[in-house]
């Protein structure tokens, strides 16, 4: 696969340049991106691909979620962001630009060791994101209390699982333990007895002590984010301001966008835009 991507990214740069006329080895220098983490293991294999035929640039990917992604891009500390979530209200007036580059699911995880329930209604999970249901014997499970770990406000995969306490005519608890990326989010429910968590889809298979739950009997699955039935997704997206034609960024968006690119995501365990 590596001398695969690697043949098709020298065709993909050439083409690239070619069409702003401007060679890829006059393209040099330090690019700052950042924001969400979700986006972030598709960012960096990317930037790992690019670098082998760009030599003389240097790529960082802050990984500190959607919110700092878009500021970043906003105030110019980033020239892309990473965002697991469109546009808040709020931000549709700033001018920037966002571009799908993947499709993913948010998967409810718990502690596979000490939680026996294998499926849960959107309710559910809901009413225990709410408060409102505090020990797993409420849905036949074991006389334990749900541990509960949330995301921080500037999570894009917030804003996606929020879908299931509004579900419910509810909003977050506050009294959760906060966690800051996906990672974190798997560790903490891994080693924690009798808790619960949510992580995007490319992260479940991270760690073999937890599992991902079915929602109202439907698997987390590519094939139901696609076909509708598991509703807890969303776009992944890639933010920025205006680039031009022949600039790294654009040829780091088109690479993104490739069928290379889109190889790349599925392989960091995403769906791909393209079939």
């Amino acid at each position: 696969m590596k001398k695969i991507l690697t043949i098709g990214l020298v065709v993909l740069a050439v083409a690239s340049c070619n069409k702003s006329e401007k060679k890829s080895d006059v393209i040099s220098g330090n690019y700052n991106f950042g924001g969400s983490t979700t986006v972030e293991p598709i960012m960096n294999a990317a930037a790992e691909e690019l670098k082998e035929k760009f030599k003389d640039i240097n790529i960082s990917y802050d990984s500190t979620g959607s919110t700092t992604g878009f500021t970043g891009v906003a105030s110019g500390i980033y020239s892309l962001g990473g965002m697991s979530r469109e546009l808040a209200v709020s931000e549709e007036s700033s001018g920037l630009k966002v571009t799908p580059i993947a499709l993913d699911g948010v998967a409810v995880i718990v502690n596979k060791a000490s939680v026996g329930i294998d499926d849960l209604t959107m309710s559910d999970v809901g009413k225990i994101y709410a408060g409102e249901i505090k020990n797993w014997k409420e849905l036949g499970g074991v006389d334990a209390e749900i541990v509960v770990y949330n995301r921080d406000e500037a999570s894009g995969t917030r804003d996606c699982f929020g879908i299931t306490v509004k579900y419910v005519g509810k909003k977050f608890r506050n009294d959760c333990p906060i966690v800051t990326s996906n990672g974190d989010m798997v560790s903490k429910v891994a080693t924690t007895p009798n808790s619960i968590g949510y992580c995007g889809f490319g992260y479940i298979e991270k760690d073999q002590r937890v599992k991902a739950v079915k929602i109202g009997g439907v698997e987390p699955l590519e094939e139901n984010v696609v076909n509708g039935k598991y509703s807890i997704s969303r776009n992944l997206n890639i933010v920025y301001k205006e680039i031009k034609e022949g600039s790294f960024e654009k040829i780091f968006l088109d690479f993104l966008l490739s069928d290379i690119g889109q190889t790349i995501a599925r392989e960091e365990g995403f769906i791909p835009l393209k079939k």
